[in-house]
């Protein structure tokens, strides 16, 4: 008789998880799961690929169906059946977290690795809550109470805004240097054309309230 795994229910997978009744034929006579990565005896025996390879070292070597002699390097793939099985609808390993999704099983792995729902860990320091992973960054930014928030202390509000002062009072310094900069520039040019034509003074004249403009 075929000896079951001490986790034999993670071997193969669990029939309420398809989308539709799966046949008699595609359960493991090990697990009593559907088959997994399905291998066969030289009759043609299926079982789930860990559920045979444990059965075969822990107990005689012999397939559990036919008695057989039967040894891992012996196991056949049974590509046929794997093909089947593989267009069979599952539900996501994180089902019991809230995903609705129902894949292909040959899709299952891809799926779970990017499902949103897949547990994490909070990485605020001191939080060790376990999230969906789609939630992560909200949990951590508006949800956490060890998430990192601005202070509340006044010095340090004080500070922040003195800073800020500063920065606008220098950068008006530098306005100020450039507007007379470009004052005196323009004026000397201005100076410089008497004798001109009106018209190339009013030329100067524009040009001194574009650079004004600018600033």
């Amino acid at each position: 008789m075929a000896c079951r795994p001490n986790n034999y229910d993670s071997y193969g997978y669990d029939e309420s998880r398809f989308e539709s009744p799966v046949n008699d034929n595609f359960y493991c006579p090990i697990c009593l799961n559907v088959i997994k990565d399905a291998r066969m005896c030289h009759n043609e025996h299926i079982f789930c690929r860990k559920c045979i390879e444990e059965h075969l070292r822990v107990n005689a070597q012999r397939c559990p169906q036919c008695q057989e002699r039967l040894t891992v390097s012996k196991l056949l793939p049974a590509r046929f059946v794997n093909n089947l099985i593989s267009k069979f609808k599952i539900s996501c390993d994180h089902a019991n977290r809230g995903c609705p999704e129902f894949v292909n099983v040959e899709d299952l792995e891809r799926h779970v690795e990017n499902c949103g729902f897949a547990p994490v860990l909070c990485s605020n320091e001191r939080c060790d809550k376990e999230i969906n992973k789609r939630d992560k960054i909200k949990h951590e930014t508006e949800l956490c109470e060890y998430r990192k928030i601005l202070s509340h202390d006044f010095e340090e509000i004080r500070e922040m805004f003195q800073k800020s002062f500063d920065q606008v009072k220098t950068l008006m310094v530098k306005i100020n240097e450039k507007m007379d900069q470009d004052r005196t520039e323009i004026n000397k040019k201005i100076n410089d054309v008497s004798g001109q034509s009106t018209k190339e003074i009013m030329e100067l004249k524009k040009e001194m309230m574009e650079s004004k403009k600018e600033i």
